[in-house]
């Protein structure tokens, strides 16, 4: 029976497999979660944030009412990368900082995926890409989050808006009221 590769050929082939694999998987593969746990899931309790090259942050400090439920829009930090976000989109994240609480009497959802996005100088709506606030918001819960927007490229924070689709636009000025 004859042979295709000679078996220096197969060794050569094989390595050659074996480091694509590796490459692929370091390049694309989700970040490694924590090692003390057996989920890779983050620990309860508050983790520190580690952010990496922040290019800006702003002060907002600006409350509105959407959808039922009272939002503190605290502030804004533009980085390359903040340790918590495990979704790889865009090479930056805008990071705002919110507090939400529902005043009502009644259980009130949310769809912040789908109902905020940031307006961005060229007239283009980015999608939020994580969001650790819940969409379900219980009477009277405090619930304290951020929402992230992936950006290709650093941008002037003064440039950007957050929007509240059919609710509020707030510009990313400091000191807005």
């Amino acid at each position: 029976m004859r042979r295709f590769f000679s078996p220096r050929r197969r060794i050569a082939l094989g390595v050659v497999i074996i480091l694509l694999i590796t490459i692929l998987a370091v390049r694309y593969a989700p970040p490694e979660g924590e090692s003390n746990n057996t989920s890779g899931d983050v620990p309860l309790g508050t983790p520190t944030i580690v952010v990496t090259n922040r290019l800006d942050s702003i002060a907002i400090n600006r409350d509105i009412e959407f959808k039922g439920v009272h939002i503190a829009i605290k502030d804004a930090t533009l980085a390359a990368k903040f340790s918590d976000d495990r979704k790889r989109n865009g090479n930056y994240t805008l990071r705002v900082q919110v507090n939400a609480i529902n005043k009502g009497k009644s259980v009130l959802g949310v769809d912040y995926a789908s109902l905020v996005y940031l307006a961005i100088p060229d007239g283009r709506k980015v999608p939020t890409k994580l969001i650790s606030i819940k969409p379900n918001a219980l009477p009277g819960q405090l619930q304290s989050g951020f929402f992230d927007f992936p950006l290709p490229r650093p941008v002037s924070l003064s440039d950007l808006k957050v929007r509240f689709e059919g609710g509020p636009v707030v510009p990313l000025h400091v000191g807005t009221t």
